[in-house]
This record gives structure tokens, sequence and C-alpha cells, in this order.
């Protein structure tokens, strides 16, 4: 009797754009967003069984420098437009960038595992786009920005 390997079944992707779900409407930053996704994706795919811990730790490096430079790019934009909830929102980067770098210094010595960065990432960075940086890109839309 032939009996064939049942077929795995692929893993689902860790993270999926949608314009509709993720787009700010500020095409620099939906661009930047798409950006820090995808390397939030390449960090998941390097700590997978952990295949690559070295990769994994130049990825996350990156991300929480790229993090920072778009941080910088958005705080730009909204103080220029005057956007009223300015410093609610540069306070919300900070507690991200103190988290994400904790969790760097973590991995680095060994007292967290390298899964709990992208996953950390994801689970802030979808809502925070979703619920504060829509609220900025009216004000920038409003002036021109798009």
């Amino acid at each position: 009797m032939w009996f064939s390997k049942p077929k795995l079944k692929p893993k689902p992707p860790f993270f999926v754009w949608s314009a509709v779900d993720h787009s700010v409407g500020v095409a620099m930053f939906d661009g930047e967003h798409q950006h820090l996704t995808t390397l939030m994706a390449r960090i998941h795919e390097a700590v997978q069984g952990g295949h690559d811990r070295h990769l994994a730790l130049m990825l996350m490096e990156q991300l929480v420098q790229e993090t920072r430079i778009h941080f910088a790019h958005e705080e730009e934009a909204m103080e220029k437009a005057h956007f009223p909830d300015l410093e609610a929102h540069v306070a919300e980067h900070r507690a991200l960038i103190a988290q994400a770098q904790n969790l760097l210094r973590q991995f680095t010595i060994g007292a967290t595992s390298a899964t709990m960065f992208p996953s950390f990432l994801r689970d802030w960075l979808i809502p925070h786009m979703r619920d504060y940086d829509r609220k900025y890109s009216v004000t920038l839309r409003r002036q021109g920005i798009r």
C-alpha cells in the first residue's frame, strides 16, 4: 500500500502590508512604514528556529536606527504642519525606542529570545500606525502633504 506524506501547510507570513488596513495616507510615511515592516519580517525569518543570531542582531540594530530616522521625519512634518498632538506623539515615539533598545540589550546579553523583538514591534507598530499616525495624516494632508 502506498502512503504519501502529508503536505505541510505553508506558514502564514509574519506581516502582510495592506493599504486599506495600514496606510496613513502620506506616501513618504507609508513607504517608510512598509520598509520597517519588511525589516521586522526579515528579523522574524532570521530568528525562526534560531537560524541566524548574528544576522538577527544586525537587523535589529538597523531597525532601531531606521525607526529613529522615520520618527524624526514624522516629527519634523508634524511640527511644520502644526499638528496639535505633537507632544503626545513624540512621547509615544520615545517610549517605543526605549522599549526596543531594552529588548535589543536583553537579546544581546542572552536574557531574552530574539523572537520577542519582531513580535513586540509588530504588536506596537500596527496599532500605532492605525490609531496615532492616521491622526497626524489628516493635519498633514490639509497642509498639502501627501
